[in-house]
C-alpha cells in the first residue's frame, strides 16, 4: 500500500467533505424509544469534481486514477475550500494529551489565536474539524471542541497541522476520464477517510 500524490492541477470545481458516524440504534418495539451506541470510529466521506480538460492534461489524471489501483492506495486529501483556517491560529501549535474517544483538544499556541466553528485541523494523523469558535487564553492555552472523536490517543506536544491538514483517503467510486472530441468532461471522484 503507497501514499499517492496528487498530480499537479488537482484542484476541484466541485468538492464536498462530511463525517460517516459509526453508530448503532435500538428501538423498542412496545414503546418506540431509541438508544443509540456511538461507535466512536467516525471518518470523513469525499466528494469531488475535477473540472473539463484538454486531452494532454486527461492523461496526467488518467494515470493518478490508475495508480490508486482501486482502493489498494492512497491520497492524502484535505478540506479544498478552507485549506487555512478562518480564525487567526498559525505558527507551530502543539496539542497536550488527549484519550482516544474524546471530543475536546487542549492546543499551545499563541496568546489571543482564534478557530473558528468549521476550521479544520490536523493531529496525529487525524483530520478534525472545529465545532465551536475557541481562543487562547493568556498563556497561548486553547481548549478545542471537535466534531469527531477521537480515534486514536494524541500524545502530549503532538504537532498541530492548521495549513492543508490531510487526512488519508481511498477511492470508493469507479472514477475513469471520458474522451470527446476536443476535451474531457469532468471526472468525478468518491473517497472514503482511511483507517488503521
Amino acid at each position: 500500500m503507497s501514499l499517492i500524490v496528487p498530480p499537479t492541477g488537482f484542484c476541484p470545481n466541485l468538492f464536498t467533505l462530511r463525517m460517516q458516524v459509526a453508530q448503532r440504534v435500538f428501538s423498542s418495539p412496545d414503546s418506540g424509544s431509541e438508544q443509540v451506541i456511538d461507535r466512536l470510529n467516525d471518518r470523513w466521506l469525499l466528494s469531488l469534481t475535477l473540472p473539463n480538460r484538454l486531452h494532454a492534461d486527461a492523461a496526467v489524471i488518467e494515470a493518478f486514477i490508475a495508480s490508486l489501483r482501486g482502493m489498494t492506495n492512497t491520497v492524502a486529501l484535505y478540506h479544498y475550500v478552507r485549506r487555512v483556517p478562518r480564525g487567526s491560529m498559525r505558527g507551530a501549535p502543539t496539542a497536550q494529551a488527549a484519550a482516544a474517544g474524546a471530543q475536546a483538544l487542549v492546543l499551545n499556541t499563541t496568546a489571543g489565536a482564534t478557530l473558528k466553528a468549521g476550521d479544520m485541523i490536523g493531529v496525529a494523523g487525524l483530520l478534525l474539524m472545529v465545532a465551536t469558535d475557541a481562543t487562547a487564553n493568556g498563556a497561548g492555552v486553547m481548549l478545542v471542541q471537535i466534531v469527531n472523536c477521537l480515534r486514536v490517543a494524541v500524545g502530549g506536544g503532538s504537532p498541530v497541522t492548521w495549513d492543508k491538514p490531510t487526512a488519508p483517503f481511498r477511492l470508493v467510486s469507479p472514477s475513469a476520464i471520458q474522451y470527446i472530441p476536443g476535451h474531457s468532461p469532468e471526472a468525478s471522484f468518491d473517497f472514503v477517510e482511511a483507517v488503521g
